[in-house]
């Protein structure tokens, strides 16, 4: 799309080649590897402005962001910076549990759980992430280059690079962000849930709203997950959102929402006594908390990207605006083709790939015990406008002969009543566990149902596909798919896995 607008643009401008030269010069400037901090001088914000939205990010915390304002709602700043942790910033998790640093470095013990967990702000001994780049792109957009601290321990740099590009929209602002690993341990961990980004809030932005349901962009009741004297925020609570989206907005419904496509399942909620909720500024100790989430493996030499969308106004506005959003970015039936990424695709068993960089295919060894299988990240999809399944793979069974024969199996999971609802993230005294033994007897998790997928087991490459219209629990609606494979060591090459309507 910037190709086609940069074409029109030069036609009638001139002074377009100016701008495009600032951007692709941008765009070579991040890709430095200069390990040296950026002299920021004495100010460290930088913002990006227009009538509405004012967005600054400090250059002294990584480049985070720690303003987000909306002059349609007093310009007040939303955005909390109690400590390191918070802000708007990027956050990722993957193994040693704990982490120790190639020195011995012992992770603090409150934290000692989170693993190898690299932050853009700093850690939680309040030692800064650096900046080691930034760029002005234009009017409307800023990049930033940082070295990340690893949150759980105290003044040790990840080994790793975070790059953010913001650009200003006229009700918000977009955040391109992109993390480059490059850690010696080159061992493939366990895949774990990303905050894709974590938002923190100040005090007044406290009612978390989303919808939750399985009819997504109809307009249909949104869902107030929590609001003041409801005694609810803390624990995180987690739920599943097929629009999603989520917003924290203050007791006039005016706040902030973040729309980001590949995440389904959202955390949030807000830290502090009810009495709190609707009070306090950015160093105050209560908070929103928003962070879309994505299962994901984070190879040691990883380089990916997503894009989040960051909407002010009201909970009308920012809904509105996801669903033109969503138009672009969502495909209403799932198309997973693995020419360069896993798309959140993680695995089970004895199933490991040959890691990073993914080139046009995951391939993936597995063994007989335990079974081997890749789980599909939660999504969502309706069973009649998808009825045949589709497998571009190639199977080698170890001792196979040519042109034997075995299945796939293909395991689905339909929308629960239980995903009409949220919870916690995790139980903290006997009284939250009651709760949520109720609520998961009144909201069942409706049984998932499987379906054989034949495959020849030679290696040789092919098509294989499944009609699901045999299968009478294959109806409504539809949230992931898990693929086991025979419980015999092999390898298998994935190329693809769709839905596709009858022909």
């Amino acid at each position: 799309m910037f190709h086609s607008l940069l074409h029109r643009c030069l036609r009638r401008f001139p002074l377009v080649l100016l701008l495009a030269g600032i951007f692709f010069a941008c765009r070579s400037f991040l890709a430095a590897d200069d390990p040296a901090p950026f002299d920021y001088g004495d100010e460290p914000m930088r913002y990006l402005k227009n009538d509405r939205v004012t967005l600054g990010i400090d250059l002294s915390i990584g480049g985070a962001v720690t303003w987000l304002s909306d002059e349609a709602n007093g310009g007040e700043n939303m955005i909390n910076s109690s400590d390191w942790g918070r802000q708007i910033q990027l956050s990722y998790y993957s193994g040693p549990v704990p982490y120790i640093g190639p020195n011995g470095e012992q992770p603090h013990d409150e934290w000692r759980n989170l693993g190898w967990n690299p932050i853009q702000s700093g850690d939680c001994g309040r030692y800064p992430s650096k900046v080691l780049a930034f760029k002005q792109i234009a009017k409307n957009k800023m990049a930033v280059r940082t070295r990340p601290m690893l949150w759980p321990n105290e003044n040790l740099p990840a080994e790793s690079i975070f790059e953010c590009i913001y650009t200003l929209m006229p009700d918000g602002f977009i955040l391109d962000a992109t993390i480059k690993n490059s850690r010696a341990d080159t061992n493939q961990y366990p895949a774990m849930r990303q905050e894709m980004p974590a938002i923190y809030t100040n005090g007044p932005w406290y009612k978390l709203v989303s919808y939750l349901g399985d009819e997504p962009f109809k307009k249909k009741p949104v869902t107030v997950l929590v609001d003041k004297n409801d005694g609810k925020g803390w624990p995180w609570i987690n739920y599943f959102t097929p629009e999603r989206w989520s917003a924290l907005v203050d007791e006039n419904g005016m706040g902030l929402g973040v729309f980001q496509p590949e995440s389904t399942r959202i955390t949030g909620g807000f830290a502090g006594p009810d009495e709190l909720k609707g009070i306090g500024g950015a160093k105050d100790g209560q908070t929103g908390y928003i962070a879309p989430l994505a299962v994901m493996i984070l190879d040691h030499n990883m380089k990916r990207t997503y894009r989040a969308y960051f909407i002010v106004g009201s909970v009308d506005e920012i809904r509105a605006r996801v669903y033109k959003l969503a138009k672009r970015e969502l495909s209403p039936i799932p198309d997973w083709q693995f020419k360069g990424d896993r798309h959140n695709w993680i695995y089970e068993g004895s199933a490991r790939d040959s890691g990073y960089p993914i080139k046009g295919a995951l391939e993936i060894s597995f063994g007989a015990d335990p079974q081997g299988g890749m789980d599909g990240p939660e999504t969502f999809w309706t069973a009649e406008d998808a009825p045949i399944l589709e497998i571009d793979a190639e199977l080698q069974l170890d001792g196979a002969r040519p042109n034997d024969e075995t299945v796939l199996t293909a395991n689905f999971a339909p929308f629960s009543p239980h995903d009409l609802v949220d919870d916690m993230k995790w139980p903290l005294n006997p009284e939250q566990e009651k709760m949520k033994a109720e609520k998961a007897e009144k909201y069942p998790v409706l049984p998932g149902f499987s379906a054989a997928i034949p495959i020849r087991a030679d290696g040789k490459r092919g098509v294989w596909s499944v009609d699901l219209r045999q299968y009478e629990d294959y109806t409504g609606s539809m949230k992931s798919l898990t693929i086991g494979f025979p419980k015999r060591p092999g390898r298998i090459n994935v190329y693809s896995i769709r839905f596709r309507k009858d022909k």
